[in-house]
């Protein structure tokens, strides 16, 4: 039977779903992407969406305020399809759920609360306009206004809602069962706040005679070894937040003058790093092993960039994509990433990064000034400038 309340949640959650992930490909592109053009939602210095994505405000925890969105709509278009849903057997603990509008409005009142509260930051704090950001937040009121039943007062459906909920979860394994959703879908929300997947990804070039790189490299390094400021990275190939942190750094090698990178490779792999005790990223000592062997042939960061857009699971895969790679010596290459030479080399490098009390990829030091996770492009660049960085001519 038609439902016109349900059909109309469902339709504002579907769009409050499709404007989450216009806003993800937003904040990824104006934070990660040094090719991509202004979003159409960017008209003036009010209304600009990429400048509100390029602020720490457009996170949470570490993770875009757009996949805490796309999480919010999918869990409650779960909720609104959970009685269909929980005629299945592996999803019968879904019938907890009894009155799954009364939950969506349950949950829709925070959302609009906290909606309220960004757009007050965007207004008074970041002084600029997310035009997509203030769609979502209308969505948020919408959905509040017609899931709610009138008939009661609202905190009555609020306090309902919840002893229903509370005597449902007592059955032990409903509650092991909500739980492990609810981890499912935080896990998911956290790995793909990290994964490269929806970042743009730089595609391999031959770094040393591409015509769009501006600074000077070698060995290990970015820049000149006088430039007035240092960047040290430790990082590591299996980490996607050090994939966007590298692509950061190369942009902002691009555009500024007075500063260095320099690489350090801190892989989190039991093979090489005495602080993991089993397991981390394997693969990643074999890879920085490899982007050591190719810096013997001056060609570093070739390895470096291919390797962490490739991600490479074996040896064998490695030694292929090398292959790209214009003017390397494979056989050289691969005796060389086999050698103890080489071996002692990333032990000296990981060494030195645990000592200095190291233990998270990606890690910068700012002359000294340490900073763990992932940093937003501008953020890193206004901080650079005030430092003493200029802009390149």
């Amino acid at each position: 039977m038609f439902n016109l309340k349900r059909t109309s949640i469902i339709v504002l959650l579907l769009i409050g779903f499709g404007l989450s992930v216009e806003l993800c490909r937003i904040y990824y592109n104006a934070n990660f992407n040094p090719y991509a053009l202004d979003s159409f939602c960017s008209i003036n210095n009010l209304i600009d969406c990429d400048g509100v994505a390029k602020t720490n405000f457009a996170q949470f925890a570490g993770i875009p305020l757009c996949l805490w969105g796309i999480f919010f709509y999918s869990f409650s278009l779960l909720l609104l399809a959970s009685p269909a849903l929980s005629k299945f057997k592996l999803l019968k603990f879904l019938e907890v759920f009894k009155n799954p509008i009364s939950y969506v409005f349950c949950l829709s009142l925070p959302a609009f609360i906290i909606s309220m509260c960004l757009a007050c930051i965007s207004i008074f704090a970041i002084k600029k306009i997310c035009v997509l950001c203030f769609a979502t937040y209308f969505v948020d009121l919408a959905v509040a206004l017609v899931a709610r039943h009138y008939k009661e007062p609202w905190y009555y459906e609020i306090k309902q809602s919840f002893g229903d909920f509370k005597s449902a979860v007592s059955n032990r394994n409903y509650l092991i069962a909500f739980i492990a959703v609810v981890i499912g879908f935080l896990g998911v929300l956290t790995y793909t706040a990290n994964s490269y997947v929806l970042a743009p990804q730089l595609k391999p070039i031959d770094l040393s005679h591409s015509k769009e790189v501006k600074y000077t490299m070698k060995d290990n390094m970015m820049g000149k070894p006088t430039a007035k400021i240092i960047i040290n990275e430790y990082m590591d190939y299996n980490c996607a937040s050090c994939y966007m942190t590298n692509i950061s750094l190369r942009r902002i090698m691009n555009e500024l003058d007075n500063v260095a990178v320099i690489q350090h490779n801190l892989p989190l792999d039991s093979e090489c790093n005495v602080l993991v005790k089993e397991g981390g990223h394997k693969g990643s000592c074999r890879m920085a092993r490899y982007a050591l062997a190719a810096k013997k042939q001056g060609r570093y960061w070739e390895a470096n960039e291919i390797l962490f857009e490739k991600t490479p699971s074996s040896e064998a895969e490695i030694l292929n994509i090398m292959k790209e790679i214009k003017g390397i010596n494979i056989s050289k290459l691969e005796e060389d990433a086999n050698s103890e030479e080489i071996a002692n080399e990333l032990k000296t490098e990981v060494n030195n990064g645990l000592k200095q009390n190291i233990d998270a990829t990606p890690t910068v030091m700012i002359n000294m000034e340490k900073i763990t996770g992932n940093i937003p492009y501008y953020d890193l660049k206004d901080k650079l400038i005030k430092l003493g960085a200029t802009e390149k001519k």
